[in-house]
């Protein structure tokens, strides 16, 4: 019989029990020290989103308000709103102008005598269609017609246009045109936009603790639609440049509630305030800033917080006279 080396039972043995635990340990300690990066890696890059949704987010917030307020207070072809008729108030009107479903207050989507006015942290009294409104937030309302004309065969039964030149106007619903007299080649169909915007306690359901940027809107029917803009917003200041001389110039920036004559405000100065849907745990979120003149302290909840301001011109709001301009021309 052959003899066997002992030697090569040796030399093919498996690793020891000590060498196997050695190795587990080595591999733990590999694994661990690579789900520690990637941890920390997948943190930073959601920071990272987090803080870049926020401008994002908040430009979007200021463009969407401030398109608004550079078309605030035209109406077609003039931005004259007394020289358009079956507004509010207006008893003189050939036809009267229906009722909207779930409107502010009666008449409110028809007052265009105030392309813009707000409310000083509190909702406008009477105003009956903003719901969960968060205190000592802003409230900002923006009227006008859209620049784009609609034609006679465009025109939907149950929205609300003004039809108008410069002479004369007049609003109303549907598809029957009103006759307004002069100027036929200048006379043309746009559609009226009456929105307000405010701070809501909840974004998606009541009470579930995440403020929103939202909007009251004229929508067809007529009716006034309620409408989510952008979740996570938690202020809206507002701020009016007003002409208190007459000289076409704004003499100071006051709250809603200093406004003497909201025909002459020619300027709108927007901060709005928002905040990440996720918290960040073991981040330091307090913070104090300063809105409109106030301080305003934020809990430490982890949230990173953007805080955002602009101002936007409304050069429409100054009222021109065509009429009495092209007659001082001759």
């Amino acid at each position: 019989m052959m003899n066997i080396d002992n030697n090569m039972y040796k030399t093919q043995q498996g690793f020891s029990l000590v060498e196997m635990l050695l190795a587990m340990v080595i591999g733990l300690v590999i694994m661990g020290g690579i789900m520690s990066v990637y941890t920390n890696t997948r943190d930073l890059q959601r920071s990272s989103e987090d803080q870049v949704n926020l401008v994002t987010d908040a430009r979007f917030a200021l463009e969407t308000i401030g398109y608004d307020l550079r078309h605030a207070g035209v109406f077609g072809g003039t931005n004259i709103s007394t020289l358009i008729s079956c507004r509010m108030g207006d008893t003189a009107c050939p036809a009267t102008m229906p009722l909207a479903t779930a409107d502010c207050h009666s008449e409110w989507y028809t007052n265009i005598e105030e392309p813009i006015s707000g409310g000083e942290g509190v909702a406008p009294a009477g105003y009956t269609c903003i719901l969960n409104h968060k205190p000592n937030t802003d409230v900002l309302v923006v009227r006008y017609a859209d620049s784009n004309p609609v034609e006679t065969a465009d025109l939907v039964s149950g929205t609300a246009y003004v039809r108008s030149n410069y002479l004369a106007g007049q609003l109303f619903t549907g598809t029957a045109e009103p006759v307004i007299p002069g100027l036929p080649e200048l006379t043309t169909n746009h559609l009226l936009y009456s929105r307000a915007y405010y701070i809501s306690d909840y974004s998606i359901t009541p009470g579930d603790g995440l403020p929103s940027l939202r909007r009251v809107e004229l929508m067809n029917g007529p009716q006034v639609q309620d409408q989510l803009i952008l979740p996570g917003a938690t202020n809206l200041q507002v701020q009016y440049g007003e002409d208190i001389d007459g000289d076409g110039a704004i003499d100071k920036f006051v709250n809603a509630d200093a406004v003497t004559d909201f025909a002459k405000v020619y300027a709108v100065r927007l901060w709005v305030l928002i905040k990440t849907e996720r918290d960040e745990e073991g981040l330091d979120t307090g913070r104090t800033y300063t809105i409109a003149g106030t301080s305003i302290t934020t809990p430490n909840d982890g949230h990173r917080r953007l805080l955002i301001s602009s101002v936007v011109k409304m050069r429409n709001m100054v009222k021109v006279d065509e009429l009495a301009a092209a007659g001082s021309g001759s």
